[in-house]
């Protein structure tokens, strides 16, 4: 669950920090106080778009960060496979985003740096959230698939099979390519085949390049090399006064005056080691010396088969060392032209894929069609609590076209009334009766899916009296089971939250600023009277605020 947040200098916001509970938190306030902060900090958090216009005016930037108790062994197993769990606090998760002046913005997951995408996969884990513009969405076909699908739990198998219908538009594309194409394919075959033997016939081995060079390089220096090679053994041990024996001298006069000599041992080690090094190197160089011939034939040759690489390489415009690698990559074009060129191999593939394609959807449609009666009733039951005497359904119809998301046409029902027809949900609903359903809806969504903190803003827009009541009472008894915050404008549902808090907007220095306090019953009393009476409350609108409360004091 949520257990603090902390934003600064967002908007009217210089600096807050609230703690959160379980059961139904419920936010209050004046219009246009900012009584969506809370709300708006928590989706910038997880990955919505913000740009520097959100940073309070005077400030670098503006911090977001959210703190969680999770106990969900899904949720804790993510973590855990990226590394993001402090070992020492396993079960809190600390969510933070800065955003500066430059729109540059950086997020972290318990303070190691993550991408927005990370965050945005963690959020849809951790909470929901359904803003006021949630009932308006709920008219979306695919947005009603959407949520059938969340119900039915199958969203994976869903996915899945938009990859495979996916690997069918592309194999129907290639073989309409293969066939309407096919002579100018055949070419490009022919073209590539050409080039590949061309290279082919060179015959060029995989380190024959860089061999060649070494080779040629050492027989067109030949004659230099083993007079170098000449001089330095000479130098070594051939003359007189050469290295080794200045050496064996040195070493006699040390050897005379080695007993005054307090680490005469060590300096002899030393002298015996430098004697020993003299001989292998003279013994390399001499190794060297033997291997290193004068042929005039063998460069001759050399030098041919260095130019008629060169050639090829000039021909297709690329390096000497670069031809296997070309080589590799045409045959590669090759291999993949000849099989999009294979028709039928191409319809056989399509064949099968096409298959575990129907497969697939046909599954899933009697899924959904199973699952659409489910959550038609239990939307039905929530709709008769709040006052719709009539019947939700979700008409599932398989069909025989193929798209992403399945072959099922769906559509949402509904009858207000009882023996009202049944009718499309976007033509018949009112504000506030497409109000009820969202609620319906996502009430029962929300105790089926895994985020334990559900989210409202507004969602009770265009209700009120004791419809307003049985949606808070609704929202109570949602908050056993999760935790609930909710942005209303309505007492009726206010009162039943297990807590309130309450956005004041005020001016500083004439600097307008936002304040989100907690407040006791006495305070409570006063905010559910401004919103039963308005501006001018009366002794009757407090006694009224009173029994909502429960509180006849």
């Amino acid at each position: 669950m949520l257990v603090n947040l902390q934003i600064k200098n967002f908007l009217l916001i210089d600096e807050l920090e609230l703690d959160f509970y379980s059961g139904l938190t419920v936010i209050t306030g004046e219009t246009g106080s900012g009584k969506s902060i809370t709300i708006d900090a928590l989706m910038i958090i997880f990955g919505a778009k913000a740009n520097h216009e959100i940073i309070r005016v005077g400030q670098p930037n503006a911090s977001f960060t959210a703190t969680f108790e999770v106990n969900n062994h899904n949720i804790l197993q993510w973590l855990s496979e990226r590394e993001y769990l402090d070992s020492s606090e396993e079960n809190t998760i600390i969510c933070r985003r800065v955003i500066d002046r430059n729109g540059r913005s950086k997020a972290y997951i318990n303070s190691l740096p993550v991408t927005l995408g990370v965050l945005k996969e963690l959020g849809e884990m951790l909470l929901d959230i359904h803003t006021q513009h949630a009932s308006i969405a709920l008219l979306k076909t695919e947005n009603q698939r959407t949520l059938l699908d969340e119900f039915a739990g199958h969203m994976v198998q869903v996915e899945q099979l938009a990859d495979k219908y996916r690997a069918v538009i592309t194999l129907q594309d290639k073989l309409t390519a293969a066939r309407e194409f096919s002579q100018d394919l055949v070419l490009k075959q022919e073209f590539l085949t050409e080039k590949i033997n061309d290279l082919s016939e060179l015959g060029l081995g995989e380190t024959e390049w860089e061999d060649l060079q070494l080779q040629q390089k050492q027989l067109a220096n030949a004659g230099l090399i083993l007079q170098e090679l000449d001089h330095s053994l000479n130098y070594l041990g051939n003359d007189q006064n050469s290295v080794r024996d200045l050496m064996g001298t040195i070493s006699n006069k040390l050897a005379k005056v080695g007993e005054y000599l307090p680490s005469y041992q060590q300096i002899s080690q030393l002298t015996e080691s430098i004697e020993a090094e003299l001989s292998e190197l003279e013994h390399e160089l001499q190794a060297c010396a033997n291997v290193i011939e004068q042929d005039p034939e063998l460069l001759a040759t050399i030098d041919a088969r260095i130019d008629e690489i060169y050639t090829k390489a000039r021909k297709y415009r690329i390096r000497p060392e670069e031809i296997l690698t070309q080589l590799a990559l045409w045959q590669q074009e090759l291999a993949a032209l000849n099989a999009d060129t294979d028709l039928e191999k191409l319809e056989s593939e399509l064949n099968l894929i096409r298959a575990d394609y129907w497969a697939s959807a046909t599954r899933i449609s009697a899924t959904r069609q199973a699952t659409a009666k489910q959550l038609g009733a239990y939307v039905t039951d929530l709709l008769h609590k709040l006052a719709i005497t009539g019947e939700f359904q979700i008409d599932v119809v398989a069909t025989d076209t193929m798209t992403p998301s399945g072959i099922d046409s769906l559509q949402y029902l509904i009858r207000f009334n009882r023996g009202m027809q049944l009718q499309p949900l976007n033509k018949v609903a009112s504000g506030g009766e497409l109000s009820r359903v969202a609620l319906a809806l996502y009430v029962t969504l929300s105790i089926n899916n895994p985020p334990e903190v559900i989210i409202f803003d507004e969602i009770d827009v265009g209700i009120g009296g004791g419809i307003a009541e049985v949606v808070g009472t609704l929202l109570k008894e949602l908050g056993v089971s999760k935790q609930v915050i909710c942005i209303t404008h309505q007492p009726q549902t206010a009162c039943c939250g297990n807590h309130h808090l309450i956005v004041h907007k005020y001016t500083e220095n004439e600097v307008t600023k936002s304040s989100i306090d907690y407040i006791d019953n006495g305070r409570r009393i006063h905010e559910i009277a401004r919103m039963l009476g308005g501006l001018q409350i009366t002794e009757t609108t407090l006694q009224h605020a009173r029994e909502m409360l429960g509180d006849e004091k």
